[in-house]
């Protein structure tokens, strides 16, 4: 069982905080890596919550291949926001300080887990509608490459 759902048990809905671990995975030919939620139907990049005591760049690995069944090499720090406010469709309530890479090296073979209903890769000129709490993290990267 996961820290935050072990969390749960004690605050049930409450406001916690945690941190969390996600990348933008680029690929020239492809574009951008997006998962479609299955809990609320948006489109995200790849990434979760930290579990208690696990290094940010050891959790991202994890979450990126549980949610895609890649793996990814030499992930670089794009940036770092705090207050990140998330109230889940069961109605949990996180607070999290996401810390954002950028992913460009990977292999392995798309596969999504549970927490998506599809993977697909997208142009930066023709983005389907994007989690609130991360548009600006993809307009950031636009931004950086020229897009």
């Amino acid at each position: 069982m996961s820290y935050i759902s072990e969390l749960r048990k004690y605050v049930g809905h409450r406001p916690i905080m945690s941190a969390a671990s996600m990348c933008i995975l680029y690929d020239k030919e492809k574009g951008i890596l997006l998962e479609k939620r299955s809990d609320n139907g948006l489109w995200c990049v790849p990434g979760g919550g930290l579990e208690l005591g696990e290094d940010q760049v050891d959790g991202l690995r994890r979450e990126v291949k549980e949610e895609t069944n890649l793996d990814i090499e030499n992930p670089q720090l794009f940036t770092v926001r705090a207050n990140v406010h998330m109230v889940y469709p069961n109605q949990d309530e996180v607070y999290y300080t996401d810390i954002v890479y950028l992913v460009t090296e990977y292999s392995g073979e798309l596969k999504p887990d549970k927490e998506s209903v599809e993977l697909r890769w997208f142009d930066l000129g023709h983005l389907p509608k994007i989690m609130a709490t991360q548009i600006d993290y993809i307009r950031m990267f636009k931004e950086k490459i020229g897009e």
